[in-house]
């Protein structure tokens, strides 16, 4: 240990500073004093402590939280402690009792077991998370929305699994991003977070010293915690190893990881040279090649994708091994795998954000890459139109490409003449305009129409859902 370096691992993993403050020692301990401070004030409200005890209790807290926080070495002598009982909430207390009278004291923590204060803080920094991704989730899908809008006629080559399929716009597949995007915020759990049973999850110690007094402190517990809109609401039952709501939390922040990786993936495609249909504006270099302009942001989001599938496997496991009333091993593993996805989520939102406000298109590159595609993107069109009339060796040789397909396309039909039955509303070659059956124009679909829907469904109120009573509507 020292006394003047603060150990990270920030430098093993670029852009995870960016969501760092959310989710650090510095934010844990803030937060562990945060509910310390609530049952206090909690207790004093409900009659239970003078009025004495309550602040140098309070400030006894607030004193040793200051102190760890401005010093390092304090802090890391924390962690340290931290190890003998398994959680830092133990050394927390004996660090606020140092600074107590008798009185105070026996006041700080009573009727409460650890794993109801490192259970209610956590929840809490997942709160103040979940409210940025969902206001940061707003922001992203209303720059996709214009973005989409920008180039809802702009022709670009939709591919299947790697390979060019058919023509379709950048504005649809825009489009579809903020679909993405709109569909995780919209699925933001509720973090009803407050945990409070006692050793064994039976409040056994709270109701033998607050006896009547217990349903007020409580109540005033859960206030002080989630604010004055939580006084209509009901205190949870204990929680200890019940841990689906924290699946549910870490579903969402594997969600908002994903779906940055999801875009990132689709720019580093139009990012490559060889492509050419995107640009971004923020990017990198290279410390051997000069002339190297790397998509950072997205390679950065791409990464994190691949590093939140393994923290999410974690606390499956964990919510699968929580066994009796506190687990042995399982509720520990929660708190780094938790708080890992909690800074992915964050960093991947705002690198995803900065990404897509420095997304350039280039609507002529597209458009290249359309021709040269063609004419094979039309073969499925070829098929509905005249698969009745032209073989499939016909169709592929007029697909093949080195010659004018209209012409070759002409020249097949006219020897397979329409019958009278004919219902592929072909036709005769000489009464069929056949000159734009290759224009990408003129096989798009519903693409504009599925984009307007999209959009339509975006910018529409939204539905109620139990999942956002805690944050407001987008509209």
């Amino acid at each position: 240990m020292t006394d003047t370096v603060a150990h990270t691992r920030l430098l093993f993993a670029p852009g995870d500073l960016r969501g760092a403050e959310a989710i650090d020692d510095v934010a844990l301990v803030s937060a562990l004093g945060d509910v310390e401070s609530a049952w206090i004030n909690a207790q004093a409200h409900a009659g239970l402590i003078s009025a004495d005890s309550r602040a140098e209790a309070v400030a006894g807290i607030e004193a040793t939280t200051r102190s760890l926080l401005a010093d390092a070495a304090e802090l890391e002598m924390l962690a340290a402690d931290a190890e003998s009982g398994g959680n830092p909430v133990i050394p927390f207390l004996a660090a606020v009792r140092s600074r107590l009278s008798h009185d105070a004291s026996r006041a700080l923590h009573k009727g409460l077991t650890s794993q109801d204060v490192m259970d209610s803080a956590l929840g809490l920094l997942m709160a103040r998370v979940a409210r940025q991704t969902h206001a940061r989730l707003d922001v992203i899908c209303e720059l996709l929305v214009g973005l989409s809008d920008a180039h809802a006629d702009t022709v670009c080559l939709a591919r299947t699994l790697t390979q060019p399929a058919l023509p379709t716009t950048f504005g649809l597949k825009a489009a579809a991003w903020a679909a993405e995007v709109q569909e995780v915020q919209s699925l933001t759990p509720r973090i009803d977070y407050v945990q409070i049973g006692g050793a064994a999850g039976t409040r056994a110690a709270i109701r033998e010293f607050a006896g009547p007094q217990t349903e007020a402190l409580l109540s005033q517990f859960h206030v002080q915690l989630r604010g004055p809109d939580a006084a209509l609401t009901s205190v949870p039952v204990p929680w200890h190893t019940d841990r689906v709501r924290v699946l549910n939390w870490a579903s969402h922040l594997t969600q908002c990881v994903t779906v940055g990786a999801s875009i990132a993936r689709d720019v580093l495609i139009g990012t490559r040279p060889e492509v050419g249909e995107l640009r971004l504006a923020s990017t990198g270099g290279s410390s051997a090649m000069p002339q190297k302009v790397n998509p950072t942001s997205a390679v950065l989001l791409h990464r994190n994708g691949m590093r939140a599938p393994g923290l999410m496997a974690t606390l499956t496991s964990t919510a699968a091994e929580a066994i009796e009333e506190r687990s042995d091993g399982a509720w520990h593993a929660e708190w780094p795998a938790l708080s890992e996805l909690m800074g992915l989520a964050v960093s991947s939102l705002i690198m995803l954000q900065t990404m897509v406000e420095g997304l350039s298109v280039n609507p002529e590159a597209m458009r290249t890459n359309v021709d040269t595609a063609s004419p094979g993107i039309f073969a499925e069109r070829l098929s509905i139109a005249f698969g009745d009339r032209l073989t499939k060796a016909e169709i592929q040789e007029i697909t093949a490409g080195g010659s004018d397909p209209v012409s070759a396309l002409k020249a097949a039909l006219e020897k397979h003449p329409a019958t009278g039955d004919d219902t592929t509303g072909g036709g005769n070659p000489a009464e069929v305009d056949l000159d734009g059956f290759f224009s990408p124009e003129n096989y798009l679909g519903d693409a504009e129409d599925i984009r307007q829907t999209i959009i339509d469904t975006i910018n529409g109120p939204e539905p109620v859902s139990p999942g956002l009573l805690p944050f407001a509507s987008r509209k």
